[in-house]
This record gives structure tokens, C-alpha cells and sequence, in this order.
């Protein structure tokens, strides 16, 4: 005979469903600015939750020695195919820097050459060890003012009524316990909808993703289903991964400027373009046309080039 299911009702100021990076840091920013109470509901462990839950070698929005946000708003514009709102790109830039010295304050290590600037990776990008990103970043949250975390919880649906949000319903996934958690403002930080998509992983990796599996859009479903303005979703795309790993082509392509090369041996990216969907629709074509299977040039790199991509890829994906 099952026990009844037990029901228990929470009243907070803000309710953060999701417990990655940004639900965490939006945590952490909360608490330093206001005192408001946060509840931070997570499906998992916020300590090893979200994207960056195995950890990350490079920090892929930084605004380098000798660039200014708006190169990044360019970028990205470009990289989108103008389907952006360019000034949430320009907030967001103007903080990128900002976020990660406050990362390096929490115990985050970032490479440094002789001089002790960041180690830069292409216009962009910084080196990191990041192994320990999201387990810093937890103990963090926890040591934060106001705020509570309710780990192993999902969160299901959103409680509204006429046309405002109040709330969220969810359900333990260790107990037989149902949560209803009542909030002045919700914030929804549970990731993007990649499990929705057959990964591009051929060979061994097939089976594999590099995001979590629970990325299937949950959290954009409870938004639409409550009627939320979904501004800024309105594009997607199916990232390029190196067979038998699931570590991104960008480590090779930007870390050693390796070129997209067919199975002839001609430099294709040259005819369809270098931003990222450029990149993934010349590859898909080549494959299409029977040039396949399409690689990354590393023939010629450095000794010093082929241990850092060692390093990498055996961070990324230890398997």
C-alpha cells in the first residue's frame, strides 16, 4: 500500500527554478543587492548541476585586450544572422568582465601568461580550469544571505492568475512530497531544449550530448504554457562535434586555428563562411554532397599545441 502523497506549502520573495550557473549566480546577485529571501529549486544538486556541472576550459564570452562590448554585439549579431535583440547583448557585455573577476575571487583558476593577463583564446575567449566551476559556485550560494536551496525538487508548472505569475508547483524526486511555492517574482534558469534534437555526434559518440539530458525545454514549455513573451527564443541551431568525443570543434578551430577540411582535402570553410551556423551548414553540405567525412586540419600544430588539445579534450570528455 503507497503512503499519501505529502504536500508542502513555501512562501518566498523570489523562487529560482534551476540550480546551473545562472540560476545559482542570479542567487548569489540577489542576496548581495537586496534582502529579499531567494529559494533556489533544483532538480538535482546544485553543486554538480547544469552545463557546466563536469566543468569547462575556457570562459566563451570575454571581452579581450583590445575590445570593447560592442565587438561582441557584433559578433554575435553576425554569428545570428541578425536575429538578436542587440541591446540585452550590449547589457550583457558590459558585464562579462566583471563576472568573471568576481568567478576568480570564489577560487575560479584562470590561466595567466608571464605579464598575469588572462590568457586570451582567439577575440574572445579566456583559458580557464573550470573543473571546479559549478562546486564553487555552490558553496557560494549556500553561504549567501536569504537564501535557501531545495535540491532534487522539479519544478513542474507555473501558478498564475490573470495574466501574472505567483508561483510554481513541483515534485521531489527522492520523496513522495509535492511542493507548492508561493513568490513574488519567479525567475526560470533551467537551461536550454537540446535534448530535443538528435545530436551531430557520429562514431562512438553517437549516444552521447554535451548538454545535461533534462535540457528539453522544460522551462520554455512553463513559460508558453502561462503565456509568456518567449523575446530572444526564436533561433536554434545543432552544434558540430568531433567524432568519438563529444568536446567542441572550436577547441581545434580557434585554439589552433585549425581549418574545415573535406575528405579531398579542400578548405571548405572558405565557401560557406566562418560564423557558426556557416560553419555547420558547410559541413552538413559537404556530407550532403559526398565530400564527407569532413575534419579539422591539425597536421603542422606545435608540440605545445597538441598537449594543450590533449589537456582539453581529455577534461572534456574523459572517456
Amino acid at each position: 500500500m503507497s503512503r499519501p502523497l505529502q504536500v508542502k506549502h513555501l512562501h518566498t520573495d523570489v523562487l529560482i527554478i534551476g540550480g546551473g550557473t545562472a540560476g545559482c549566480y542570479a542567487a548569489l546577485t540577489i542576496s548581495r543587492n537586496s534582502d529579499a529571501s531567494v529559494l533556489v529549486a533544483e532538480k538535482a544538486n546544485i553543486k554538480r548541476s547544469g552545463c557546466l556541472a563536469a566543468g569547462v576550459n575556457a570562459i566563451n564570452a570575454y571581452i579581450v585586450k583590445g575590445r570593447k562590448p560592442q565587438d561582441y554585439v557584433d559578433y554575435a549579431t553576425k554569428d545570428a544572422a541578425g536575429i538578436v535583440r542587440n541591446d540585452l547583448l550590449l547589457t550583457a557585455a558590459e558585464e562579462f568582465n566583471e563576472v568573471t573577476a568576481d568567478m576568480e575571487k570564489l577560487g575560479l583558476v584562470i590561466l595567466k601568461d608571464e605579464n598575469g593577463d588572462y590568457v586570451a583564446r582567439g577575440n574572445r575567449n579566456i583559458k580557464i580550469n573550470g573543473e571546479n566551476f559549478k562546486p564553487l559556485l555552490a558553496d557560494a550560494v549556500y553561504k549567501s544571505k536569504n537564501v535557501d536551496v531545495l535540491n532534487y525538487v522539479n519544478i513542474t508548472d507555473l501558478l498564475t492568475e490573470n495574466g501574472n505569475v505567483y508561483g510554481a508547483v513541483g515534485f521531489s524526486i527522492m520523496e513522495e512530497t509535492a511542493y507548492v511555492i508561493h513568490a513574488k517574482a519567479v525567475l526560470i534558469a533551467t537551461g536550454g531544449a537540446a535534448g530535443l534534437y538528435k545530436p551531430n555526434n557520429p562514431g562512438f559518440s553517437r549516444h552521447k550530448m554535451w548538454y545535461p539530458p533534462f535540457n528539453t525545454g522544460a522551462g520554455y514549455a512553463m513559460g508558453i504554457r502561462s503565456g509568456a513573451e518567449m523575446t530572444t527564443f526564436e533561433m536554434r541551431f545543432i552544434a558540430l562535434r568531433c567524432k568519438d568525443t563529444i568536446a567542441p570543434t572550436g577547441t581545434i578551430a580557434q585554439g589552433v586555428q585549425a581549418k574545415q577540411v573535406n575528405s579531398k582535402g579542400e578548405v571548405y570553410e572558405h565557401i560557406y563562411g566562418l560564423t557558426t551556423s556557416q560553419r555547420v551548414y558547410g559541413t552538413v553540405k559537404e556530407n550532403q554532397l559526398g565530400h564527407g567525412p569532413c575534419y579539422l586540419k591539425t597536421s603542422g600544430i606545435t608540440s605545445d599545441q597538441d598537449q594543450d588539445l590533449l589537456k582539453a579534450y581529455l577534461n572534456m570528455a574523459p572517456s
